[in-house]
């Protein structure tokens, strides 16, 4: 068959929890990116591949990020064989290099249809097969794969196109710079109950305007996550700064998978301008830690064990200095000092932590020491249970539409006057 692929030269995306996309649109425009799109999940971007590594590094809200490799049409399931074995993996990858495939069917541009192939597995399979095949022919050899922690993770997206009359579908092969998620910030060790995400949580505090200058409440702080965000935001750390600091403290390795990519090694002055940008981020981190105060940030829960874990955590992160943290029941807590601020909470929803009969009373008490005791602040509730948050009784001035993991939440807005 004749097969048209396009290679793609400098484009990336980057994925980030749902309801965070125009976050973290504008955080890569931010870094230098000229042509940015949104899509369900993430953003696509045009850019040299430093803004990527910026985003990497600097990003609060993304996941991960991908750079394009190449892209193409197919008709039927075998059509991703025989255009992936055109392309010369060995100039992408080296035989020494282990590698593994995940493959997302998405909907199309529009979300009018949905991929017609049933099987992904099968449609990894065949993109498999071509890459060892194709190493094969110029090798005699092939790479092996590795499920767990490969060198290499490519990412194959099949998506229809929005014609109704097309059986056509595009696939578009990715493969990821970050390695370990950009959210694995590195501070979390321990965790209590169902921790948010890391990115989800900087998310969360940047819809609720939060930008360092104003107190913030964290009503049931748990393993310390939105406070650690929080600081992350106030003292304009980037999200990397433990990961770069254990690089130049105890000589860990850092763990972006991009520095092992023939692209990158191959290009003296990505490289250059890369270690250029790491040295300039630790002066970054440095100025940080110098202005750090016990002010601003304050985190309350009523379980002891929640305290000692936030408390930990925070430690690892060097954090601990910015944070008040006390034992106080989210129901009884009141502001810590005069004037208004932030309050945010995350409190469980019987989904994971407890059965939703036993937490109508804790909801409706919320909403009263919220009516009470914070005078003049922004409040703000998660939870994936509309049913619960209908107990608090004050009304919402917004609610928008998140994913925890794969559960669908609300983050609720409250303007207490």
């Amino acid at each position: 068959m004749k097969s048209t692929i396009e290679k793609f030269k400098n484009a990336f995306f980057a994925s980030c929890p749902t309801g965070l996309e125009a976050i973290l649109a504008q955080e890569i425009k931010d870094l230098g990116a000229k042509e940015v799109v949104l899509t369900k999940g993430g953003a696509h971007f045009e850019s040299y591949p430093e803004i990527a590594i910026k985003v990497i590094m600097f990003s609060g809200v993304a996941s991960r990020v991908y750079k394009k490799l190449y892209g193409f049409e197919i008709k039927v399931e075998k059509d991703i064989y025989y255009n992936a074995k055109e392309i010369k993996w060995k100039s992408i990858f080296n035989l020494d290099q282990t590698f593994r495939i995940n493959t997302i069917q998405g909907k199309s541009p529009e979300g009018t249809k949905r991929s017609k192939f049933e099987n992904s597995m099968y449609l990894g399979q065949l993109l498999k097969d071509a890459i060892a095949d194709r190493f094969r022919e110029d090798t005699k050899e092939r790479p092996y794969v590795d499920k767990v922690s490969p060198d290499m993770s490519f990412l194959m997206r099949v998506e229809p196109n929005d014609n109704p009359h097309s059986q056509k579908e595009n696939v578009t092969i990715l493969i990821d710079m970050c390695g370990n998620a950009v959210s694995n910030r590195g501070y979390r060790v321990k965790s209590f109950s169902a921790p948010l995400r890391e990115n989800l949580a900087y998310g969360i505090l940047k819809l609720a305007g939060y930008d360092g200058s104003q107190t913030l409440v964290d009503g049931m702080c748990g393993s310390g996550t939105f406070l650690a965000e929080a600081a992350i935001i106030k003292y304009k750390l980037p999200p990397c700064f433990i990961h770069l600091q254990n690089h130049k403290e105890f000589g860990d390795e850092l763990p972006w998978a991009f520095l092992d990519h023939i692209y990158y090694s191959k290009d003296t002055y990505l490289k250059e301008n890369t270690e250029k940008l790491i040295e300039e981020t630790h002066k970054i981190i440095d100025e940080a830690f110098l202005k750090m105060k016990p002010e601003g940030l304050y985190g309350f829960d009523d379980d002891e064990g929640a305290l000692e874990i936030a408390t930990y955590n925070l430690k690892i992160a060097n954090l601990l200095d910015a944070i008040q943290l006390e034992c106080a029941d989210i129901t009884k807590v009141s502001k810590p000092n005069e004037g208004g601020g932030i309050f945010i909470a995350n409190p469980p929803y019987g989904e994971r932590l407890g059965e939703e009969e036993d937490l109508q009373d804790l909801y409706h008490e919320v909403g009263e020491n919220l009516k009470n005791n914070f005078k003049d602040y922004k409040a703000y509730i998660l939870t994936g249970n509309l049913p619960l948050l209908k107990k608090i009784s004050l009304r919402t001035s917004k609610k928008e539409i998140l994913y925890n993991g794969n559960i669908e939440s609300r983050l609720a807005e409250y303007l207490l006057y």
